[in-house]
């Protein structure tokens, strides 16, 4: 998913900044960097065989390293042990040091980038509005006003922050009222989805959306009105994007947001929780007030697509990428 946004995407919309036709014929990876002028990937260095040090000298490429997250997890994140055990965090900062250039999704990231390389640039989020699945949406009615959560096995303690309020709404008794919980994985074997799982399946109306492929996985805003984005309070979670507010504006829906960062270092127009009860309030006033709904996902597409608009930022990148070469 990483890899998706911050080096797939780009590349798949940039095709003006990029000459392919000067990759055609190469069959290996080292065809390919006798070509190349520079080479980019998000976080650690992904090719076996070969060293940074011979991508820069022996095939004069200039590096590129993006990061989307901060490297150092949280405790109890289900990747710690992984991370603690392959000291994956010392791989991110020694490619950090021998770039000739790192790019972040956000200044907060920046700033611990900076401890490493001083050559660090932002460039934020941001998607192909109105191309590919990230087009026109083909919403799927409902008699019952639908709350998604989109989310990943990393969520689990963020959607505990969501249990209260749901189970407030559960005793309610509405039937107007729906949740979807999307990207859940019947391939689980540590039973983290299950416990996501049972956060949800008591709420009315409920339903679940499997994992989707990366070039399909927007469809899972089709059936919705509106989306929760809870975020647990820690420094590994201020480092991150705001990514799932821009998916969402993407489809014109109205967004219940965490305050805390990296969503309250923007101003984008969501309805804020501050307390627990801001989830049911801001719930409550959705169900009960669809077309303001609607009307807050018109603002918050605008808002998106002056901010994180992927044409714009990939001119930005590719100016950035050229300069690099050239310097």
């Amino acid at each position: 998913g990483c890899d998706y946004h911050r080096i797939a995407l780009p590349f798949q919309y940039g095709g003006e900044y990029v000459d392919n036709a000067a990759f055609a014929g190469c069959e290996s990876l080292e065809g390919m960097l006798q070509v190349a002028d520079a080479v980019t990937w998000n976080r650690t260095f992904p090719f076996g065989g070969i060293t940074i040090d011979q991508v820069k000298t022996q095939y004069g490429c200039k590096v590129i390293v993006d990061l989307d997250d901060y490297w150092n997890l949280y405790p109890h994140h289900y990747l710690y042990s992984h991370y603690t055990r392959h000291q994956v965090p010392s791989q991110i900062i020694e490619t950090i040091g021998v770039a000739d250039a790192v790019t972040v999704t956000t200044a907060r990231l920046a700033d611990k980038v900076k401890q490493y390389n001083l050559n660090v640039h932002v460039i934020p989020n941001a998607l192909p509005y109105e191309h590919g699945q990230f087009a026109a949406p083909e919403k799927v009615e409902s008699d019952v006003y639908r709350f998604l959560y989109p989310c990943q096995r990393s969520h689990l303690h963020d959607a505990k922050i969501l249990k209260g309020p749901l189970q407030r709404i559960a005793s309610e008794s509405r039937k107007d009222i729906g949740f979807t919980l999307a990207g859940y994985s019947n391939f689980d074997q540590s039973g983290i989805w299950d416990k996501i799982d049972h956060i949800f399946n008591h709420t009315p109306n409920y339903s679940r959306i499997s994992q989707l492929p990366l070039d399909e996985y927007m469809q899972i805003y089709n059936y919705a009105d509106a989306v929760l984005i809870p975020l647990e309070n820690n420094t590994f979670n201020h480092h991150k994007s705001n990514l799932k507010i821009i998916e969402a504006a993407s489809r014109k829906l109205p967004v219940i947001c965490q305050k805390v960062p990296p969503y309250s270092d923007c101003d984008a127009p969501v309805l804020w929780v501050e307390t627990q009860t801001d989830w049911y309030k801001h719930m409550k006033f959705l169900a009960d007030n669809p077309q303001a709904g609607i009307e807050l996902g018109e603002r918050l597409y605008g808002w998106a697509l002056t901010h994180h608009n992927l044409f714009v930022q990939n001119k930005f990148r590719f100016d950035l990428y050229a300069h690099i070469v050239n310097s």
